[in-house]
């Protein structure tokens, strides 16, 4: 169907939707947001649909690290890999067109779409900013499916605050007693001028296993330990800073034996990270800055089956920056990108070289202005790319606000329209990923094309008090629609799965597919308590009418939470349900297609210093039949189990 037909459509059909607005933006109305027009705005001003939570609320929800936040988000789909990283999809569009950035910065997934967000302790978080839908214009080829923005502290008094979780999987620990482990240090201070900052974590994870008498771990052992020395200062005319980040990663868990010897094989990841970057920002003028940042990362990683150890080296270097232009009601961003990344792998003991310095280079320049009117605004921008291995690929995108009164509430329209692209990276073209001993291995492929779309997207959001300011409701609806070509997806190769046993998975071109569906969500927030309820629907279909695999038709999400104002306590409960996804034909049977996961957590404030808390994650023990791979049985539900935490948090 032509584009231009949807667009004219939505456009028509969108003021006759029913009104909602997520609760994410609930108490943050005239919160101020970078993400959408990589400016500072105010959130109701900006033209581009932005959902924030703030770190309050982050760090509440969230004893340990980001994951748990991601899931407190409307639309947002968490999915925990047998890797033991995380899958974050929006809009259909899974981890590889999820950008994650930190301070505007990306997180980078190395060795593929499962980000680890444990990197990123929740308390040192101010507010996520996440836009839905493509972003490739702002953002570069691995946003066509949205961003994620984790805005961190930037306080210039010295502190010191130290938290402490210890939690037990229920049922499930590979040892009577087992307990894991999470330790979290954020400091600041001020040395002749200089803002530096300190954050390390630690995590000790023992895993568990849902069945004591096989030989096969469900969870593997888990010790991360996370380093970030940082440090900044505002000279004459520029801010300099100096950012180094160091991370250790290893896992380990048992996968069999060998026959008719007692020796053990197991799967372990051990991976060590170090990362520095050097920005440079103008301080004297307000109206037109600029800023510049380049960082170095270099990953380390060897993992695999215990018989079996591959080697992976990746390098990565880049440079980026942007200019601010003002033009009476318009706002001009510039800026440019360029980007060098370098893969190699190999396996040791067997003396097999896999990936023998494989590289890509690309530059990037982009263009956006924001005509700002006092009842509307047009947001329009462009951004090409040259790729060593592609050549160019450019995308245009179009978006437009504007503001109404109803009544005694606000309503905002907003709707946008464009391109967006994607470069297969060297992950997809060339990596493998063995994992036998989790039942499944991913193949790259040499011969993956770029991947391009053009989308629409049209939302209505309101906001009003009610009942002489007793009751503030905040709703929002929101309908998408992305036509693709040469999207990039990993398909199951039947034949190979049927002769080895395993799931085996390659990247391959999807020819043409359509993703669209919707977002519904609404809150309500009272003196005491807010509830927030969203429902979001996504279908996704081939050339051949095919649905894409790992997508879920149907999501819930609902949140309740109550102060208990005399005690300084706040009772917080969320649920998160999914459903239908598409079922691969190598599959015998169903086992399940659906779930729902309960949590529940206490935050207590005994004095300005000192907090506690306790939670119990997934409740009801909703996990993947540990069968299931053995049986050939589609379940979709997480590998997880249900665990109970307990944590204080004291700022000295």
């Amino acid at each position: 169907m032509n584009i231009k037909i949807k667009i004219s459509s939505l456009i028509l059909v969108m003021p006759m939707l029913t009104i909602a607005k997520p609760a994410s933006e609930i108490d943050q109305h005239e919160r101020i947001v970078v993400t959408g027009t990589r400016t500072a705005k105010l959130l109701s001003d900006s033209p581009v649909l932005v959902d924030v939570i703030d770190g309050k609320t982050i760090a509440k929800i969230s004893h340990g690290t980001l994951a748990q936040a991601l899931n407190y988000i409307p639309g947002v789909v968490v999915k925990r890999s047998v890797k033991d990283g995380y899958n974050i999809q929006m809009q259909g569009f899974d981890g590889d067109h999820v950008l994650i950035l930190i301070d505007g910065q990306p997180v980078v997934s190395p060795t593929g779409s499962s980000a680890d967000l444990d990197q990123i302790p929740a308390s040192n978080i101010a507010q996520i900013e996440v836009i839905r839908g493509a972003a490739s214009v702002m953002y570069g080829s691995s946003a066509m499916g949205g961003v994620i923005n984790i805005i961190t502290h930037k306080t210039d008094e010295p502190m010191l605050k130290l938290d402490y979780d210890v939690s037990q999987y229920q049922g499930n620990t590979i040892d009577n007693g087992d307990l894991n482990h999470t330790i979290k240090l954020h400091a600041v201070e001020s040395f002749s001028g200089w803002r530096t900052q300190l954050n390390a974590l630690i995590i000790d994870d023992k895993g568990y296993d849902y069945d004591s008498t096989t030989i096969s771990q469900d969870a593997a052992s888990v010790e991360k330990k996370f380093i970030t020395l940082s440090t900044n200062k505002a000279h004459e005319h520029i801010a300099t800073s100096i950012k180094y980040q160091w991370l250790s990663d290893n896992k380990l868990r048992d996968s069999s034996a060998i026959p008719g010897q007692s020796e053990i094989i197991y799967y372990q990841t051990d991976v060590e990270q170090q990362q520095i970057e050097l920005g440079l920002k103008s301080t004297h003028n307000s109206k037109s800055p600029w800023q510049l940042n380049a960082r170095y990362i270099n990953h380390q990683e060897t993992s695999g089956q215990s018989n079996s150890l591959r080697d992976t080296s990746i390098v990565l270097a880049e440079i980026n920056g942007q200019k601010v232009f003002q033009f009476n009601n318009i706002e001009l961003v510039t800026g440019g990108v360029i980007h060098a990344d370098k893969l190699d792998q190999d396996k040791p003991k067997e003396n097999v070289i896999e990936i023998n310095n494989e590289s890509r280079e690309s530059l990037e320049a982009f263009v956006q202005g924001n005509w700002v009117k006092s009842d509307y605004q047009v947001l329009a921008g462009m951004r090409s790319q040259y790729d060593s291995d592609f050549g160019w690929h450019s995308a245009f995108r179009l978006s437009t606000m504007t503001n109404f009164t109803l009544g005694e509430g606000e309503l905002q329209w907003r709707a946008g329209m464009g391109q967006s692209y994607r470069v297969p990276n060297l992950k997809e073209r060339f990596y493998v990923f063995d994992h036998s001993a989790l039942g499944y291995m991913v193949l790259g492929n040499q011969e993956l094309e770029p991947e391009t779309a053009e989308s629409i997207s049209s939302s209505l959001t309101f906001n009003i008090s009610l009942t002489d300011n007793f009751v503030d409701l905040r709703s929002d609806i929101s309908v998408h629609y992305s036509q693709t070509e040469d999207l990039i997806d990993s398909i199951i190769d039947i034949e190979k799965s049927a002769e080895t046993g395993l799931s085996i998975y390659q990247y391959q071109n999807i020819s043409s597919a359509k993703i669209h569906g919707f977002d519904i969500s609404t809150a309500l927030i009272f003196s005491q308590w807010k509830t927030q309820l969203n429902y979001s629907y996504l279908t996704s279909k081939d050339e051949n009418n095919q649905r894409l695999l790992a997508r879920p038709r149907h999501q819930v999400k609902f949140n309740l939470s109550y102060d208990i104002e005399s005690y300084d306590i706040e009772l917080i409960a969320y649920a998160v349900y999914q459903a239908e996804e598409a079922v691969p034909d190598n599959y015998k049977s169903v086992d399940k297609n659906q779930y729902t996961t309960v949590n529940f957590i206490l935050n207590q404030t005994l004095t300005e210093t000192l907090s506690w808390r306790i939670s119990a994650d997934n409740i009801f023990d909703e996990h993947k039949n540990p069968s299931a791979n053995s049986q050939n049985t589609f379940d979709i539900r997480p590998v997880s189990s249900r665990t109970i935490s307990a944590g204080i948090s004291y700022q000295f």
